[in-house]
């Protein structure tokens, strides 16, 4: 009789363990995410073109650099305080370098601030664009509501004196998105680098106008 209560209490603790199993989730507060594998593209959207343009101003593009643990083609999530996770297989396209490279370069030729972008260094420029993305991921710690992080460093110099950097900025953006699924991540990105892109957009415009000033 002992030996028979013993096996159904342990089957109940059991069976209650399996409860709560499916009721929460463990590792963070993390929701399932789709396993399908699944490809996307961070573009930017500019509405329109500058009516006019900078006159003999070449601006030079140097390829943007990534820091190493968001280089990946894949989707990068932040689960805990010093914890990452690769979104596997939720991936870019093209490497994210090669995408902010083209993204920024598409950006500004149709601001106006230059009379041409260019990314090919054998064509003389009068100053000389290095960029850096420095965050890219998306927001899921448990603590946190879910956001699209996005952070990129610009320093500029003339192309004849590149030791003197005549402008620098650095501009991070967390958007707030629904849920933190990779869909909604790129979806975030892209808003941000819409809003980072036109910030960096106005603070060259601020720069060239003080020096059309003097």
């Amino acid at each position: 009789m002992n030996i028979l209560l013993r096996l159904v209490k342990i089957q109940t603790i059991l069976i209650l363990t399996l409860a709560l199993s499916s009721c929460f989730s463990w590792g963070g507060g993390e929701e399932p995410v789709d396993d399908t594998p699944r490809y996307y593209v961070l573009d930017a959207e500019r509405i329109g073109i500058a009516e006019q343009f900078a006159r003999n101003r070449v601006l030079l593009i140097n390829p943007v650099k990534v820091v190493p643990h968001f280089r990946d083609k894949t989707l990068v999530f932040r689960i805990g305080e010093n914890e990452y996770k690769m979104m596997t297989p939720h991936q870019f396209v093209s490497s994210p370098e090669a995408m902010f490279t083209n993204q920024l370069k598409r950006w500004l030729q149709k601001s106006g601030l230059f009379s041409q972008v260019v990314t090919d260094d054998s064509i003389e420029a009068d100053y000389v664009l290095d960029s850096a993305v420095t965050a890219l991921y998306g927001e899921r710690r448990a603590a946190f509501s879910p956001q699209a992080v996005l952070e990129m460093q610009f320093f500029m110099s003339k192309a004849n004196q590149p030791e003197n950097i005549v402008f620098q900025t650095g501009l991070r953006v967390d958007v707030d998105i629904d849920s933190a699924t990779p869909g909604k991540v790129v979806s975030g990105w892209k808003q941000g680098l819409n809003e980072l892109l036109t910030t960096l957009e106005q603070d060259f415009s601020g720069y060239f106008s003080k020096l059309d000033d003097r």
